[in-house]
C-alpha cells in the first residue's frame, strides 16, 4: 500500500489517494500542520499539495519514489508501524524545479481486513531548487512547501522537530536497534 500510495503520488490522483486513509487519519507532511480525518485529507491532499486540481498537466513532473521500507507487524496482526524513505522530483517545466527527501514514519490499521494508513508524517530532509542544489541553500530551505496553508488551514500546527537541511534532525525511529535493542 506505501508503494502504492506513492505511484498514486507521482500522478498527483488525490481521489485515489484518500481512500488509502481510516477515516480518523492524522496526516502530516512537510510541516504544513496536521490533518485530521478524511474530509480534511482532501484539504491538504488536493488543494494545498494539489493547488485544487487532480492529475498531471502537460509539463509536470512529480516523481515520489519510496525506498527502503521497514514495517513491523504488532502483535495481534491488526496494527503496523512503517518508515520509508521518500526521494522526489518535482518540476513545472519552465517554471520550477526542486528536488526534497525524507522520511516517512507511518502507522497502518487493519480495517475491515484491509491495510489503510491511520497515522502518517513525512519529515523533510531538505527542500532545494533543482539549479542550485543542496549545498548552496539557505536555512530557511523548503520556502512554501513548509508553510502552513491559510485557505485551507490544518486542525493543529506543524509538530515540533523535522526542519530540513542545513538544519539537522533525526526523526524517531519507531523500532528498536535489531542488535541493541535500544
Amino acid at each position: 500500500m506505501q508503494r502504492i500510495y506513492g505511484y498514486y503520488l507521482d500522478k498527483r490522483l488525490w481521489d485515489e489517494i484518500i481512500p488509502l486513509f481510516t477515516e480518523d487519519a492524522r496526516v502530516e507532511i512537510g510541516g504544513r500542520g496536521v490533518y485530521l480525518g478524511k474530509a480534511h485529507l482532501t484539504n491538504l491532499f488536493k488543494h494545498v499539495m494539489g493547488g485544487g486540481k487532480s492529475g498531471m498537466e502537460y509539463g509536470a513532473l512529480h516523481n515520489h519514489m519510496q525506498l527502503q521500507g521497514v514495517v513491523d507487524l504488532d502483535p495481534g496482526g491488526k496494527t503496523a508501524k512503517g518508515r520509508w524513505r521518500a526521494f522526489m522530483q518535482v518540476a513545472i517545466q519552465k517554471k520550477s524545479a526542486l528536488w526534497a527527501e525524507g522520511p516517512y514514519e507511518v502507522q497502518y490499521a487493519k480495517v475491515g481486513g484491509k491495510w489503510m494508513f491511520s497515522k502518517m508524517r513525512w519529515y523533510p530532509t531538505y527542500y532545494v531548487p533543482y539549479d542550485k542544489g543542496w549545498d548552496r541553500i539557505e536555512a530557511s530551505a523548503g520556502g512554501a512547501s513548509m508553510e502552513t496553508n491559510k485557505e485551507y488551514p490544518p486542525d493543529l500546527p506543524p509538530s515540533e522537530g523535522g526542519r530540513p537541511f542545513p538544519e539537522v534532525s533525526v526523526p524517531p525511529f519507531h523500532y528498536k536497534n535489531p542488535i541493541t535493542g535500544e
